[in-house]
Order: structure tokens, then sequence, then C-alpha cells
């Protein structure tokens, strides 16, 4: 890479990876206070879930008016346009009294940093491009190492019997400032695409987007759920509580961090088809466990299995021919992240009648779904 080159594209990298630290931050704060929330609002689990559907839906209807203004403007400046509201939902979310003012501010919260998440993966898949090595799964890898410092930040501060309107009235400003910070190293340019067309996914994508949508409905699930299941099953305290999903985000940031190489040595589809069945290992584990160790061990192994989809399904789209890396990525996360609309009202209404055991079986099933498709993860423009 030329040195002029280079002394544009590292900062950059650093910039962005800063920045997936702290989007993985805010919401491993966040999934780590549902139980708290839960309790303090006084929410069943179907009230819950409603109430989470919120964050699934403001990030569905932003994704795809997302993807059209980053090819307008730049992901750079998308970066520092949604970082406000982000910011800002946090209060709102600290301050909800009930479910339906918790579900208004979670639609803030998912809109925001919907839009945000792809801004940073666009900016991510243009730093990919110059230089030459894949860097999305680290990238990702950052941000489930975020997730679980905010778990555990947030775990921490439970035990401390803090409470979640004083940790995020601080935490907002910070997050506001630190981000804002971090997108000056970011690539500029990449916008000037005339008119607002928004992105949609091809026939190539459809598969990439199911294999997405799949991975990211158990993920969201065990992040929202997982808390709830070791309390109201096990009757685990607070703190044991709220570390559910910093066990999945641990083994995921591990998986992450590692992804590419791995990615490199075997090949996109088998890794893909490897990491389901892994997933389904673990999650088959949660389902049956009699204690909550053993819960522990299923969340390291789905987390694991879990890991790598997501960033090997975006490097499938940034690389199909005919779409910009940017709008090709939106277009899947859109149909993708539709897991975190459908996982939080599906798991909580299934809970209800079946239990938190049965209604984990449908993630399962999900799992061993993204093992058939695993070959969609290959070169797209060879296909």
């Amino acid at each position: 890479m030329p040195r002029s080159l280079l002394t544009l594209v590292e900062p950059a990298r650093l910039g962005v990876s800063i920045v997936f630290f702290l989007h993985g931050l805010s919401a491993g704060t966040w999934l780590s206070r549902i139980p708290s929330v839960q309790e303090q609002l006084g929410l069943g689990e179907a009230a819950l879930g409603l109430a989470l559907l919120g964050s699934g839906l403001g990030s569905l209807v932003t994704m795809l008016p997302a993807g059209a203004l980053i090819g307008r403007y730049g992901s750079r400046a998308m970066v520092a346009a949604t970082v406000v509201p982000w910011s800002i939902s946090l209060w709102l979310i600290a301050l909800a009294g009930n479910g339906p003012t918790l579900f208004g501010a979670l639609v803030i919260w998912g809109a925001s940093g919907g839009s945000l998440d792809v801004a940073m993966n666009a900016q991510g898949s243009a730093i990919q491009t110059l230089r030459g090595r894949p860097i999305l799964s680290s990238l990702h890898g950052l941000w489930s190492l975020g997730t679980m410092a905010g778990g555990a930040i947030s775990a921490f501060l439970t035990s401390l019997q803090v409470s979640v309107q004083i940790q995020f009235l601080f935490e907002a400003p910070l997050l506001l400032a630190s981000v804002v910070g971090a997108s000056r190293a970011m690539l500029g340019g990449g916008g000037g695409q005339p008119g607002f067309a928004l992105a949609r996914p091809r026939r190539a994508l459809l598969a990439l987007a199911v294999v997405t949508f799949c991975g990211v409905t158990a993920e969201g699930a065990m992040f929202d759920w997982s808390g709830v299941y070791l309390r109201r099953v096990f009757g685990a305290p607070d703190g044991v509580a709220a570390t559910g999903a910093v066990w999945v985000a641990g083994s995921m940031a591990i998986g992450r961090l590692v992804g590419d190489p791995f990615t490199a040595r075997f090949g996109a589809p088998q890794l893909a088809r490897g990491c389901a069945v892994l997933a389904a290992v673990g999650m088959a584990t949660v389902i049956l466990a009699p204690a909550p160790a053993v819960v522990f061990a299923g969340l390291v192994a789905l987390g694991f299995g879990l890991s790598i989809l997501v960033p090997l399904a975006f490097g499938a789209a940034g690389r199909a021919p005919g779409m910009q890396p940017g709008a090709a990525i939106a277009a899947v996360a859109t149909v993708g992240y539709f897991g975190f609309l459908a996982a939080p009202p599906t798991i909580g209404i299934i809970a209800e009648r079946l239990g938190l055991r049965g209604a984990f079986g449908l993630l399962l099933v999900l799992l061993i779904l993204i093992g058939v498709l695993a070959p969609a993860t290959g070169d797209q423009s060879a296909r």
C-alpha cells in the first residue's frame, strides 16, 4: 500500500474501530439492564417483549433510507449525524416510566443505532477495500468486546445498586463526545450519489439476508432474554442474571477477533456451516440445561457459533457485483435485522404459552437453516 494512502487508511481504521467498540458498549449496558428495567416497571414477559419490539422496529424503518443517505453524503457524515439522537435515546430509556414510554424510547434507540450500524459497516467496507485485506470480522469483534464491557459495567453497577437512570444519564454525553471525536479520523467522501434511491436486496443477496436474519434473531434473543431466562427459570440473583449477555458477547468477541484468518484458511462457506453447527449445539445446551452453569456453557458455544456469521454475510454482500458495498450491506442488514424486530415479541408470546425453553426451540430451527444456506457466503461475483 502506498505510504500516502496508508496515512489515510490507518487513522480511519482506528476511528471506525472506536465507533464499533462504543456502539457495542452502549448496547451491552442496556441489554444487561433489561431484567432490572422489567422488574422496575413491573412488566411481564409478553409486555416486555412488546416494549423491546420498539428497538427492532426503529432499526427496520431507517436502514433502507440510511443506505441511500450514505450514498448521497458518505458514511462519515452519517456517523456524525446519527450519534446525536442515538445518545439522547439513552436518556429517554432511563426516564421511561411504563411499557409504552419504554417502547417509544427504544424506537428512537433502534432507529438511530441502526442507521449508525449501517454507516460504520459501510466505512469499514471502504477501508477493507483500500487495504486489500479483510477487517470486518475484527471490527465486529470489537463491537462484541464493547458489548461485553458494557454488560460487565452494568452487572457491576447493578451489584452496587446504582440505578439505571443514574448510569444512563452519565453515559450518554460521554458516548456522544467520543463518537464525534472518532468520526473525524474516518475516510471522507464516498457520497455524491445522485438522487435518493433506496437500497433493496437483489436476488443474489436474499440468501445472505436470510442467513443474517437467522443469526441476528438468535443473537438478539439471547441478548434480550438470557438474563430473564436465568432469573425466571433458575432464580439466579440480579447480578448473576445480568451476566447472561456478557457470556454471549465475550465468546462472540473472541470468535470475531480470530475470524479473518480462519476465513482466509477455510473459506467462508465451510466456516459458516461449521459455525452454524456449533451454535445449534450451544442452543440445545441452553434449552436442556439443568443449572445456570450449564446455561453459561451453552451461551459460550452459541456465541462462538454466531460470532462470524453476520460478518461473513456482510463481507459477501460487499463483494456483490452491480451494487456499491454500502448499499448492498444496507440491503442485507435491513432484511437481516428484521430479526431484532421479530425476536423479542415472538419469544415473549411463545414463552407465555410454552415457557422460555419451548420458545428457544424456534431459535434452534433457525440455526439449522443457516447451515443449509452457508454456501451463499462465498464469492457472489463467481456465482
